[in-house]
């Protein structure tokens, strides 16, 4: 018989890890400053006979001034040859660290980049991306004065991975703890293996198989997602379909209109067995609707807490996931990360504050609007309430990155700054000066919502230059049935709330420079279109993002044409 370990074990393993973490992070930040500086002479000092290195003159650089007046600021074009050239196998070219792993952008910002990823730097990941959480849930609930219960939860996450011409694996950074765990994982989730890491190329009606084993489990203890949008569209599904998964559920069956490969059904279905009683349970909470109590607590009322990243771009689908969890159920949103390094994490849940991890990288920051040649700031000098540009040098060869994204310094833990992130520099939106960035999007269209009392799936902004004067186009897609007849009060009072969330536009409007905005009706079902075609074409799901500023021609030919006629 296979050893199968209680999951209680595991929780009291993986809380210990956690609260280690804790301890470290509460070390390091306490000596931030001195961690920075130290840091970067180990960068140096390592990486000084590399190309890069010696392009740049790193066997002169000795203190943080060095580095600022002799290594350049850079641009992922600037590293672009050397990570090809890596990942054929070459080394040192902009690092000596060893490198097994890559990580891959998802492009939602033009065409995806490759990173290497240090082992270092995965050892970080590891521990602040799968340990730290828990720690905090171990804080959680011992405020609570208990200790972590068992932990078998819903996980959204597929994970995937691809070897490149040298040997070295690729994938995305939120993979990466997962990948590390695969023997232990299939023991804390409810999701098969083959839909936690899927074979390549394969097509699979994702949010249903995850449903259909989650549901049949009484004991889902938390909900795992990368991005909270992605659960918020699965119980979306989940409220669309429930009566289909009841049926599979009491019968131990998987609908024949669910998209599978046929040998990964035959292996689902074996596992598979009549479950009457628990179909009739959750048939009977289902009937009661959505609306007057949330679902999550009814169908699985040991589900206590929930991770994810909700915040910044994302916080409108945090809100809208309350429908579903309720607005007790803690979330650990997992902190700042981008493909080229896990930057920040919280240290406790429902924190919306990131402290950064100051072994993990050296930041700089480059104060907004600054003048050409303006010193960007270190973490000992940047201001609580300000936004900064940040720049990056990581664990694994991008030196002074500038990675165009805008963060907030909200306070500090000890001597590391806490930040939050606002929005990437090539993604505002700008007709005639007003210059709306994604974080002011989501507030107004948030606002916009609770007026009409209509709850959006998604939305989309397109700013349109082809008009006399340009104007904005807000397409959403709504949870009501909508007709065009509809779409002449919703733009009135969707500019209203426009106004009111930026002083710039209604000057503008009044003036003839900027035009009536219009709104426009998506098809249901359209942005989970958007990101299934994002998957068949090679992205992964863990680092798919909701599309709020259309900024392409194939994404606005994509959702322009799913407009309601």
């Amino acid at each position: 018989m296979a050893f199968k370990p209680h999951r209680g074990l595991f929780a009291a393993f993986g809380g210990m890890l956690g609260m280690m973490e804790h301890i470290k992070l509460y070390l390091y930040s306490r000596n931030a400053f001195a961690v920075q500086e130290r840091t970067l002479r180990h960068l140096m000092r390592d990486n000084k006979t590399t190309v890069y290195g010696k392009a740049h003159h790193f066997d002169k650089v000795k203190t943080v001034a060095d580095y600022q007046a002799i290594v350049p600021l850079a641009t992922y074009a600037d590293f672009e040859d050397y990570v090809h050239r890596m990942a054929k196998g070459e080394k040192g070219l902009i690092t000596n660290r060893f490198v097994r792993r890559f990580t891959e952008s998802s492009g939602s910002t033009g065409r995806s980049k490759l990173v290497p990823l240090s082992g270092y730097a995965e050892w970080n990941c590891q521990c602040f991306s799968f340990s730290a959480p828990v720690g905090c849930a171990v804080k959680y609930f011992a405020r609570k004065g208990r200790p972590l219960p068992p932990q078998r939860g819903l996980l959204t996450a597929e994970i995937g991975k691809r070897k490149l011409p040298g040997g070295a694996t690729v994938s995305c950074l939120s993979s990466i703890p997962l990948l590390n765990l695969r023997p232990i994982v299939p023991f804390i989730t409810s999701s098969p293996v083959e839909v936690l890491f899927p074979e390549a190329d394969t097509d699979m009606d994702m949010h249903y198989v995850k449903l259909r084993f989650a549901l049949q489990d009484a004991d889902i203890s938390y909900l795992g997602t990368i991005f909270i949008t992605t659960l918020e569209s699965m119980f979306f599904y989940m409220e669309e379909n429930w009566e289909m998964l009841c049926f599979d559920i009491e019968h131990g069956t998987i609908d024949a209109s669910i998209r599978m490969p046929d040998h990964i059904r035959k292996k689902l279905e074996k596992r598979l067995k009549p479950r009457p009683k628990r179909a009739a349970f959750l048939r009977s909470e289902f009937a009661k609707g959505f609306d007057d109590e949330p679902i999550i607590p009814r169908i699985w009322p040991k589900c206590e807490w929930l991770y994810g990243m909700g915040t910044g771009a994302l916080s409108h689908y945090a809100k809208k996931l309350r429908r579903y969890i309720g607005e007790e159920m803690p979330i650990h949103y997992l902190g700042y990360a981008a493909t080229d390094a896990l930057m920040a994490v919280p240290i406790e849940l429902d924190s919306f504050e990131y402290v950064l991890l100051p072994h993990n990288a050296f930041f700089e920051f480059l104060p907004l609007d600054a003048p050409e040649g303006t010193r960007p700031l270190t973490i000992a000098e940047v201001e609580v309430g300000k936004e900064y540009e940040l720049i990056l040098t990581n664990l694994s060869g991008f030196y002074r990155y500038r990675i165009e994204d805008v963060v907030k310094v909200t306070g500090f833990y000890h001597q590391s700054p806490k930040v939050t992130f606002c929005y990437r520099l090539n993604q505002i939106a700008n007709i005639s000066g007003e210059k709306v960035n994604q974080m002011a999007f989501d507030e107004i269209v948030g606002n916009f919502s609770e007026k009409m009392n209509d709850l959006f799936v998604g939305y989309s902004i397109y700013a349109d230059r082809s008009t006399s004067p340009g104007h904005y186009v807000l397409l959403i897609e709504s949870t009501r049935d909508h007709t065009p007849a509809d779409e002449a009060e919703y733009a009135r009072i969707f500019e209203e709330t426009f106004c009111a969330g930026n002083v710039s536009v209604e000057p503008l409007i009044k003036s003839g420079a900027l035009g009536h905005c219009e709104v426009k009706f998506l098809r249901k079902g359209t942005n989970d279109a958007y990101r299934e075609l994002l998957r068949a074409n090679g992205a992964n799901l863990n680092q798919i993002k909701p599309i709020k500023v259309i900024t392409t021609e194939e994404q606005k030919s994509f959702f322009f044409d799913r407009i309601i006629k």
